[in-house]
């Protein structure tokens, strides 16, 4: 039967709390007696734990135990961090960070030897952080100054960049997970790799392969896909466009995507965001599709940007201006029955998406030629 093996060093490091320790003035004695008792322990449990990789106990019963284990050490650990980190009195911190040491030990030996067995939910010792974060900041700012000199698709790298400055400059590793530092790490090593051994060799398309395959569901990642399908269709012509989103509709299907981790365990996986999404998209498409080329051509072109359409929309949808209330219908509409001054074509997703995004720009515009139509009416009603 499995018990739990950390049981007597989570009573020495009760000891540092109290006022169990001696003034001694043979310390160093005392410390280095207390190191060898601590480093005989950690072998012995050491030795347990690897009999228990080759004894018949199920998979979920070791992963149940180390597990336990595992939330043992990281609780130990950092109560006696920080009774190391404030504490003035060196007899009892030195023999603390010995046995700190010891945990820390044990917890690498998890790694690498129960890395399956591991919860990756878990959070990591407080004394682990600083180096980690050190390392991955490290690594994220030598990214971030390599990746504006290379040869890839402009709104990608902005993609990317954006999110390594939040890695650094959010304080991520605070309270980081097991997943989270070690999906941080495979991003930034993965990232690395391909820079300089894919550099100006489709880059672009490795770079988003990669991103696919460690299932990268950041919102920034989803919506440059979005907006690149929705930029290509811009630049195609018709006769293209059915070609395009059938391609990109079999590359979502049998692109591989890691099905062990992700940036979002929350989420659904980044292929199947943008499949529901894309399916959805083809279906705008193929509805406009429906309508003839005199149809097309009789369409009524306002001269405002798509932006300000939107907003416009917006503007007299939330004042109770439209009969109808189902604002997905509203926009279909629009974008069906309009052009704009830019725009032969106006897709439900751009539509969509400016509806809920109108930048400070667009309202600048629509208040002035709201203003203007107030004047007039001032004008021809209200004479002053």
């Amino acid at each position: 039967m499995l018990k739990d093996e950390l049981k007597l060093l989570a009573e020495w490091a009760a000891r540092f709390s109290s006022a169990y320790l001696p003034v001694d003035p043979l310390a160093k004695t005392f410390l280095t007696e207390q190191v060898s008792l601590y480093q005989a322990e950690c072998m012995r449990i050491k030795k347990v734990w690897t009999d228990l990789l080759f004894s018949q106990a199920k998979d979920h019963v070791i992963k149940r135990y180390i597990s336990f284990q595992q939330q043992v050490i990281q609780e130990l650990a950092d109560n006696i961090y920080e009774l190391s980190a404030t504490s003035k009195d060196r007899l009892r911190a030195e023999p603390a960070e010995a046995l700190l040491a010891c945990l820390l030990d044990l917890r690498n030996f998890q790694i690498q030897y129960f890395n399956t067995f591991i919860n990756e939910n878990g959070r990591l010792p407080r004394a682990v952080l600083p180096a980690l974060s050190g390392k991955i900041t490290e690594s994220a700012k030598r990214l971030i100054e390599v990746l504006p000199t290379t040869e890839m698709d402009v709104y990608l790298r902005t993609c990317i960049l954006d999110y390594l400055s939040g890695v650094i400059g959010t304080g991520h590793l605070l309270s980081g997970t097991y997943r989270e530092v070690e999906y941080i790490s495979s991003f930034l090593k993965n990232l690395t790799v391909i820079l300089a051994v894919r550099d100006g060799q489709n880059l672009t398309e490795h770079v988003t392969e990669m991103l696919f395959h460690i299932n990268f569901n950041h919102n920034v990642f989803i919506k440059w896909y979005q907006e690149d399908v929705e930029r290509k269709m811009e630049s195609f012509g018709t006769a293209e466009q059915d070609g395009l989103l059938m391609k990109q509709l079999l590359l979502l299907k049998s692109i591989p995507v890691s099905i062990t981790t992700s940036y979002d365990p929350s989420l659904p996986p980044v292929s199947i965001s943008l499949e529901i999404w894309l399916k959805e998209y083809i279906k705008q498409v193929d509805l406009q599709g429906e309508f003839s080329d005199s149809e097309k051509t009789g369409k009524l072109e306002l001269k405002l940007t798509v932006a300000q359409m939107a907003l416009l929309i917006r503007l007299f949808y939330e004042e109770g201006v439209f009969a109808l209330k189902n604002i997905t219908e509203l926009m279909k509409f629009f974008a069906v029955h309009f052009t704009s001054k830019k725009q032969g074509h106006i897709s439900y997703g751009s539509m969509n998406k400016l509806y809920y995004s109108a930048d400070q720009f667009t309202g600048y515009a629509v208040r002035e030629l709201l203003l203007k139509m107030t004047a007039k009416v001032n004008k021809m009603y209200f004479p002053t």
